[in-house]
């Protein structure tokens, strides 16, 4: 995670300056929706409109799931399905009350995380648990040196699946949601209380907010590159690739729309403030993009016509 990419959580309070001095204070929600042009009325509209096509795809995606769906894996299912549509509906808040976006933020940050560890555990489940997994697994296929951290260990080689090397996979990934937790906590308390420390101290949180996260993509990574070659027919690299896809672009994309609207639409307006222009913006594009994960995970999930065959694989380890 890049610094700006923390940073830009808070961009809505901090001064900004283009050309001339831009005003600092966020609107309230009557000066906003009173300020409001013609150009942020329809992202607000187009926002609101694909928000509403992802519930739709979203609900879809849960029925099939209870109707077709083995019983142990529904709920854990419904879960990671639910990623895109927690998304998209607080994006859809955010752009209507600009101030709530580092809320926002920190909410749907918090439940990937918790996504990641039940991506762990649907994974363990489609292979019959750690234990049928150990058993089917008579090769050398623990290892380590996957990306972001293949080159920290370049002397360790692989090795068997043992109760220890999935304990430690297991241990990456849960530190997720228990470490970004506490620190994402302990920042809206700040940030609630005093405005101008959080702006000092928020570089001092980004080394083990980007460390937590380093870590559990290396636990993920590990789990599926040594899952997936045995277990093609459950999809667990798709399935992993649209999850992260949520991350990459609730952290990644923000500084590049943060540079194209500085530098291009460059206005000061009250409410219209820069902070505004750029939260609208990448709603929109977050909302978009939302609608094409979801469907994407329709197609992945979609497993009507081998679910007995997955369900008999499963039960035989």
């Amino acid at each position: 995670m890049a610094i700006e990419d923390i940073l830009s959580s808070t961009e809505f309070a901090a001064n900004t300056t283009v050309g001339e001095e831009c005003p600092s204070q966020l609107p309230t929600v009557v000066q906003y929706l009173n300020g409001l042009d013609t150009i942020l009325t329809v992202i607000i509209g187009i926002t609101i409109a694909l928000s509403l096509v992802t519930f739709v795809i979203c609900g879809k995606n849960i029925s099939q799931v209870l109707r077709h769906t083995p019983k142990r894996f529904k709920t854990k299912t419904i879960i990671l399905l639910s990623i895109y549509p927690t998304v998209t509906a607080l994006a859809m808040v955010s752009v209507l009350v600009p101030k709530s976006y580092f809320v926002c933020d920190t909410v749907s940050h918090i439940y990937f995380m918790i996504c990641a560890y039940i991506f762990y555990s649907l994974v363990m489940a489609y292979v019959g648990g750690e234990d049928g997994f150990i058993k089917s697994s008579d090769t050398e296929t623990f290892n380590v040196r996957t990306p972001p951290c293949c080159c920290c260990v370049p002397f360790l080689k692989r090795s068997p699946v043992t109760k220890n090397s999935l304990l430690f996979t297991r241990l990456l990934i849960l530190q997720l949601p228990i470490i970004q937790s506490i620190l994402f906590f302990g920042l809206n308390i700040v940030f609630l209380e005093d405005l101008d420390n959080f702006n000092r101290i928020i570089l001092y949180f980004v080394p083990f907010i980007a460390g937590s996260i380093l870590l559990g993509v290396w636990g993920l990574n590990i789990l599926v590159r040594m899952i997936a070659p045995l277990y093609e027919e459950f999809k667990i690299m798709g399935k992993y690739v649209v999850l992260q896809a949520v991350l990459i672009l609730c952290k990644i994309q923000p500084v590049v729309i943060m540079v194209i609207v500085t530098y291009v639409t460059p206005r000061c307006d009250f409410p219209l403030v820069l902070q505004v222009q750029k939260n609208a913006v990448f709603q929109l594009c977050l909302c978009g993009e939302m609608v094409f994960l979801s469907l994407w995970a329709f197609q992945l999930y979609k497993t009507p016509s081998n679910t007995r065959q997955l369900l008999a694989k499963s039960e035989s380890t």
